[in-house]
């Protein structure tokens, strides 16, 4: 970690240091992680998104002399004083899952060496004995990212109280009361004064360091200008017709439309709300469609909501411009109802068998219908590259999280299933890894290869992710010779933006297409979910595509939705429909064809390697 000293600078205003930050960001030339250490006057910070007038107490700022600056990072507003520090981290690490916890733990962690109960919590706080003693914001330049928060050491709780106005959903009571009864100086729980309490902390995270006279300057004055300037750090708001605030779990949001013949002319939303990608760019969308519910779920259908706003459901958003819609619900039938309870427990002794062994099959994991079945014919799926994902398709109940280290012990591990489970075909499949140079695909030849060599009458069979469509990658898993490559293309091409994350329609089918170029002789297959807005004749036609590159199996099945917040069923197709699919898989000449509300990617799948 680098340690940009600013001990010795005597400009001690936020606006040099959000500067320093933004230089930092933009235009400094260092691959690894950085470190800053500050502090300055008496300073209210405003949120990226926030209304400067309505966060403040104007009297009060201007009586005790304290600025109003507007930073680049979204969140709510923070008062600084000399016996605050701020911190601030810049990597280019920008994993979204879990927004401050990766650099703040330094924090944390340094703070909690100290003999203080240090624990990060909530959207971006860090507590002591259960009080607020930091607050952390963030925001996004390209591939780098700024992490920034306040440390209370021995801040003046009265200036605190009287330059901010707290708004009333956040306090239930006056806010003296309320606002000292949730932070804390830390100041008071250490045996150290605020110079040696800097000093400590830098020793803890810092690893090396550069003088910031070194630094362009001219250029950290060029970008501190804007902090200065009473157009930033107030702006202008105009009036709206249509406005609306609510307080959610990602924050107090609120939005202001204005509205001409039913079209959305402009659109603002404003709040002490977090964004992973441009605001501006969220709003824009909304500008030129019609006032409405339903054309504003069809944009957000192509702008996610936890991008601009995180941690906030799409319901949740169309909350703050329209009433709550109530839905008429389709009604689940008969078939697709499983008697989970008597199927674990038939499913039992495999659990316990494999909990003995630290295993877990995707099966059980996803309480598939079917894993009965395909135990007793001793087929099971295993997810490898741990369960984080780094897409976030809407209809997957995989978690889209900071990606897990590698497990060089899972291609073992996998083996001990195997042989545990006595398996005549393997599945393997994997969470999407383009964190990764190779894409997890290593990985996957590691355990086609240490089976293939312990198991040689093992069927092995890959549920492989796009790798980006990267030959290489591709290439690697074909030439370790599994039995079957399986790729889910999963749905139409029409329904594609808004439903998988950073996927093509077209990359899925070359995928596809190559694996049989570079060898025919492995057998192809692929998969799709229905009753998600298709209709008969495109998905005929998405078969006709499959069977243009040689695919050999298809898996067609009822897609059931994981929650409430994941894509909704459209429709629960018939069976007199699935049995339609299967009839023209075999007229189109798919070696196996699986169609049926309750079939998934790996169902039957030793039955579709052998033809049966």
């Amino acid at each position: 970690m680098l340690y940009i000293d600013t001990k010795t600078n005597k400009d001690n205003h936020c606006g040099f240091y959000f500067g320093l930050e933004e230089y930092l960001i933009k235009d400094y030339d260092y691959k690894s992680d950085i470190f800053l250490l500050w502090s300055v006057v008496p300073t209210v910070m405003i949120g990226r998104h926030q209304i400067t007038t309505v966060e403040i107490d104007q009297e009060f700022v201007k009586n005790n002399n304290i600025e109003v600056i507007r930073r680049n990072s979204g969140g709510g507003a923070v008062y600084t004083e000399p016996g605050c520090l701020q911190f601030s981290f810049i990597t280019s690490n920008t994993s979204h899952s879990d927004i401050f916890r990766g650099q703040v733990n330094n924090i944390v962690n340094a703070v909690n060496k100290l003999g203080i109960d240090a624990k990060f919590t909530g959207r971006n706080d860090i507590l002591a004995n259960g009080k607020k003693f930091s607050g952390n914001a963030e925001y996004i330049y390209k591939d780098r990212m700024v992490m920034h928060g306040t440390i209370l050491f021995n801040t003046n709780f009265d200036m605190l109280i009287g330059s901010l106005t707290p708004d009333k959903s956040k306090l239930t009571s006056h806010a003296i009361s309320s606002v000292k009864a949730r932070v804390i100086n830390i100041g008071g729980l250490l045996d150290m004064n605020l110079d040696e309490f800097y000093d400590y902390m830098v020793s803890e995270i810092a690893t090396s360091k550069v003088d910031f006279k070194t630094l362009d300057l001219d250029k950290v004055a060029e970008y501190s200008k804007k902090f200065n300037t009473d157009t930033w750090n107030y702006g202008k708001n105009p009036k709206y017709e249509i406005s609306n605030k609510i307080k959610f779990d990602a924050g107090n949001i609120a939005v202001n439309v204005k509205i001409k013949n039913d079209i959305v002319k402009d659109l603002k939303i404003t709040g002490d709300y977090f964004s992973l990608k441009k605001i501006e760019d969220f709003e824009n969308a909304f500008i030129g469609s019609r006032y409405n519910y339903d054309s504003f779920l069809e944009i957000l259908k192509k702008n996610r909501v936890i991008y601009y706003i995180y941690k906030l459901q799409t319901s949740e958003f169309l909350e703050l411009f329209f009433e709550k819609k109530r839905k008429k619900r389709i009604s689940k039938p008969s078939y697709l109802k499983i008697d989970m309870k008597n199927l674990n427990r038939e499913t039992k002794k495999i659990r316990d068998l494999l909990a003995q062994h630290n295993l877990y099959s995707v099966c059980q994991e996803a309480n598939c219908p079917n894993q009965l079945e395909c135990f007793s014919n001793k087929t099971a799926t295993f997810m490898i590259l741990g369960n984080h994902c780094t897409r976030n398709c809407s209809f997957c109940d995989v978690s889209n999280a900071r990606p897990l280290k590698v497990d060089s012990a899972e291609p073992m591990n996998i083996l001990k299933a195997v042989n545990v489970m006595d398996l005549s075909h393997l599945v393997i499949t994997s969470v999407t890894r383009d964190d990764l140079k190779d894409y997890g695909s290593k990985q996957f030849v590691k355990c086609i290869e240490i089976v293939r060599k312990e198991r040689p009458k093992t069927t092995i069979e890959v549920l492989i992710p796009d790798f980006m469509g990267d030959y290489d990658s591709l290439k690697r898993v074909v030439d370790a010779a599994p039995d079957v490559i399986n790729h889910n293309i999963e749905t139409i091409e029409r329904l594609y933006p808004g439903f998988r994350d950073r996927a093509s329609y077209q990359r899925s089918l070359n995928l596809l297409k190559t694996s049989k170029e570079i060898n025919p002789n492995i057998l192809t297959k692929s998969g799709i979910m229905v009753g998600i807005g298709e209709t008969v004749d495109e998905v005929l036609a998405l078969m006709d595509d499959l069977r243009n590159v040689d695919c050999d199996i298809i898996t067609i099945g009822q897609y059931l939705r994981p929650s409430m917040e994941h894509a909704e069923v459209k429709e629960y197709v018939s069976l007199e429909t699935f049995d339609i699919y299967k009839k023209k898989g075999i007229e189109k000449g798919f070696r196996y064809t699986a169609s049926g509300p309750l079939v998934r990617s790996s169902y039957q799948a030793l039955k579709q390697f052998e033809g049966d």
